[in-house]
């Protein structure tokens, strides 16, 4: 399918600035841009290929003083790019409702209209499947858990029992929503169980990434606040609360009974310990740890975390130590050779 630059402005509405008639017929990075193709510029870090694309046009912020033959200025560059995306290399169609053949559903199953049951599904007892779900090869829905409307349950998902998941929830493979949560206590013949009897509550518009584990709370749900995305291969623990409109970036792990609040944005492979609180915008930067509650809007960095100002000026002197430890010796030689 092939766009003019005047229309594809129209659609992601930006200015554009160059050849209108100008026609895209696909998009690439910039650095692989050729002719017919339309690219973006989202990160400064690329700017040096502006030079060098042969794209033709990019899509740029609306505040971009560069030259280039042909621009489109927005308020929102990778929003902008996603709807080229979009347009340009669409998502395979919606399955055709069906429950396919291979699929076991429960007699005490409620199925809404138009859903997609894919083979080998397993629906059990009491669950709810909601208008327009659709559930792909292999997944498991458990007794009484619900899939809400529209929401895409990727090939080999299980979903245990008792857990609801909402409208317009995206679910990749692998993922396994309500396991225990890792509850146990020493007595005096060994380790016994405590038993995990909440549920998980996924609210509507959440993406949930691949081999991700979410498990179920102890007495209250764990929850994920609508509109919150998480990454590949996070584990949220028992009775973890996550806000509305959250980052949770791959192989971060969140132990129990931890609150996230609304807009915060968690880096790879952070740990964040449980009991705590993470206030209402705050920002863990990669790899940190996570041992205290952290004050809204602040950017947390290193382990233990602290302030990232506070943390850059820690590595700077952990740095100068061994230039500090080298000086003490030359001073302690120039004190003995006084005392001689």
């Amino acid at each position: 399918m092939k766009l003019t630059l005047n229309k594809i402005a129209e659609i992601v509405d930006g200015d554009l600035e160059g050849d209108g008639s100008a026609i895209v017929h696909d998009v690439a990075e910039i650095q692989n841009a050729g002719k017919g193709e339309i690219t973006f510029l989202g990160n400064p870090k690329y700017e040096h290929f502006v030079n060098d694309t042969e794209a033709e046009a990019i899509i740029v912020d609306q505040d971009y003083d560069g030259q280039y033959k042909n621009l489109i200025k927005v308020k929102n560059v990778n929003l902008a790019f996603s709807k080229m995306l979009d347009h340009f290399r669409p998502s395979p169609p919606k399955p055709e409702p069906k429950i396919e053949k291979s699929a076991f559903v429960s007699e005490k199953a409620i199925l809404g209209v138009d859903i997609y049951i894919g083979h080998n599904v397993v629906v059990e007892d009491g669950a709810v499947i909601e208008n327009g779900a659709v559930i792909k090869s292999n997944s498991y829905i458990g007794v009484d858990s619900r899939v809400g409307a529209n929401a895409l349950i990727n090939p080999r998902v299980t979903i245990y029992h008792n857990c609801t998941i909402g409208e317009d929830v995206i679910i990749h493979s692998g993922t396994v929503i309500g396991s225990d949560g890792y509850g146990y206590t020493r007595t005096d013949g060994g380790i016994e169980k405590i038993p995990q009897k909440g549920g998980v509550v996924i609210e509507d518009n959440v993406e949930v990434g691949a081999n991700c584990t979410i498990d179920r709370g102890t007495i209250s749900d764990t929850r994920i606040g609508r509109g919150t995305k998480l990454d590949n291969l996070i584990q949220l623990g028992h009775n973890v609360k996550v806000g509305k409109y959250c980052f949770i970036v791959a192989q971060t792990g969140i132990a129990g009974s931890t609150t996230i609040e609304d807009g915060v944005t968690i880096a790879g492979q952070v740990g964040i310990a449980g009991h705590i609180r993470i206030g209402k915008g705050a920002r863990i930067a990669a790899k940190s740890g996570i041992t205290k509650d952290v004050p809204p809007d602040t950017t947390m960095f290193w382990y233990p975390a602290r302030e990232q100002r506070q943390a850059r000026k820690d590595i700077i002197n952990i740095r100068r130590i061994s230039k500090l430890k080298d000086r003490v010796k030359e001073l302690e030689k120039i004190i003995e050779t006084k005392k001689g």
